[in-house]
């Protein structure tokens, strides 16, 4: 390639296989592919644009979904990638002459089988176990899977619901080795607005909550404080893969370089008590026994239980006010009984003689549900967006540290040139790469940033 850019790509080959595996070339036809990947979608996705000048692809393999497509490209560095999915969509079809232009939508051959595959068999074990489980030999998966062992066995019956539904709702209730169990009681107080809300409380403390998604590399199933940690603490999570800084990209051109960035969206206190961040109350009552309890979680609390991306060291003056009292009731039924037949009984809390003799399958909705709800709902306390020359490399999961300007006036900035609040690491929670093939040979990313508090590691908050 002739003058390159940090943005340059090689683009080697596009193939489409029939669906009977007949191999057709449609580098030439091939002009554009937008990539993408997100932390919340369980399967990475593409768009391959077409121009078809007079091979009348579309009618004469034809293409009438479900074919698979491998497109291999390669970066500046010379780095190869390849994206290997299926077609599901033949959308914008337009006619020019002899030309036809449309789009191939394409997605993981998994999102294909997921639509059709209904569990109705009975599951157990620990969570991380059932994905492995269900992505292996009911979506039949050949995929990397990156999973982290999780506390508790579960157990029940899926009821003929989807792949990616069951996966969906026992992510919530994975909670991570480290996460310690509840201990002590609540002190009522008017601080924060008096409420009517028992006081003669239980604390709940800990972290739950996984992400279930695919990236590039093959599906993942880890807790979000893995995400969240750099591994400097006991979640064990992944270092930095990349450096960005935002600065004039004239004079010499880099690929780690800000093109454009955004924050779109920052703190939404009202948001975040409505779903219950800073403070919930739990209510459980067992059927079984009768016993009846209430929970009292406070984010402030556990904020050190849980790992970070910035170098807050509590929440903010008026969130830790807010966290006092609870802005989010639920009510729950206890069951330790279905899956336990023995005498005993099969509550495993001591006060029911159960201890260590209870069910190999308790309920622990308190120990996940109020948890996984906090730690889901403050992951993206800060969102940002931001451009940057094409690198296929990134991936969602991945973390970057990002160096923005310090926007105070030019006098104060000689002084200090970087914004140490709203720079640091971030995780990149979505992601697409923009490939354009006809004329540029160029390739852009777009990068969906969230982290939970501010700061940069390195340096004092200001957040008081």
């Amino acid at each position: 390639m002739a003058n390159k850019s940090a943005k340059s790509i090689d683009l080697k080959e596009v193939s489409l296989y029939s669906v009977t595996g007949e191999k057709f070339d449609f580098t030439k036809a091939a002009v554009g592919l937008a990539y993408y990947e997100s932390i919340f979608n369980p399967f990475v996705s593409a768009i391959l644009n077409v121009v078809d000048s007079g091979g009348n692809f579309i009618s004469k393999i034809p293409i009438q979904g479900g074919e698979q497509v491998v497109v291999r490209v390669a970066d500046v560095e010379g780095n190869e990638y390849t994206y290997d999915m299926y077609v599901w969509k033949i959308y914008n079809r337009t006619f020019t002459k002899s030309v036809q232009n449309y789009n191939l939508a394409l997605i993981s051959k998994e999102a294909l089988y997921n639509e059709g595959v209904r569990l109705t068999k009975l599951l157990k074990g620990t969570p991380d176990m059932i994905v492995d489980d269900i992505l292996k030999n009911y979506l039949n998966t050949d995929k990397e899977v990156f999973k982290e062992r999780s506390k508790y066995q579960v157990q029940f019956f899926p009821n003929g619901k989807k792949a990616h539904h069951i996966i969906q709702a026992i992510s919530q209730k994975a909670v991570p080795q480290t996460s310690k169990s509840a201990s002590g009681d609540v002190k009522k107080t008017d601080e924060g607005g008096k409420t009517d809300l028992s006081g003669d409380t239980s604390k709940a403390s800990g972290t739950a909550g996984f992400l279930f998604f695919e990236n590039s590399a093959g599906f993942n199933f880890n807790s979000i404080d893995y995400y969240f940690s750099t591994g400097d603490d006991e979640f064990r999570g992944e270092k930095e893969v990349a450096t960005y800084e935002s600065k004039p990209n004239l004079d010499s051109p880099s690929r780690y370089v800000v093109e454009d960035y955004k924050f779109t969206n920052e703190v939404d206190i009202l948001d975040q008590m409505r779903s219950g961040t800073f403070a919930s109350h739990v209510v459980t009552y067992n059927w079984s026994t009768g016993f009846y309890e209430e929970f009292r979680y406070n984010l402030q609390e556990n904020f050190d239980s849980m790992a970070h991306l910035g170098s807050q060291e509590k929440l903010g003056s008026t969130q830790e006010k807010l966290s006092i009292n609870p802005t989010r009731v639920m009510t729950v039924l206890v069951d330790h009984e279905t899956w336990h037949n023995e005498e005993s009984p099969g509550s495993p809390e001591e006060r029911d003689n159960g201890g260590d003799g209870g069910a190999n399958y308790p309920d622990y909705q308190k120990y996940w549900l109020a948890q996984s709800i906090a730690r889901r709902y403050f992951m993206e306390n800060q969102k940002m967006e931001l451009s940057v020359p094409g690198n296929m490399s990134l991936k969602v999961g991945d973390k970057i540290e990002v160096i923005l300007p310090d926007m105070t006036a030019e006098v104060s900035r000689s002084s200090e040139k970087v914004d140490r609040e709203n720079s640091g690491t971030y995780l990149i929670s979505a992601l697409s790469h923009n490939n354009v093939f006809l004329n540029s040979s160029t390739c852009t990313t777009k990068l969906e940033l969230i982290r939970d508090i501010y700061g940069m590691k390195d340096y004092s908050s200001n957040v008081k």
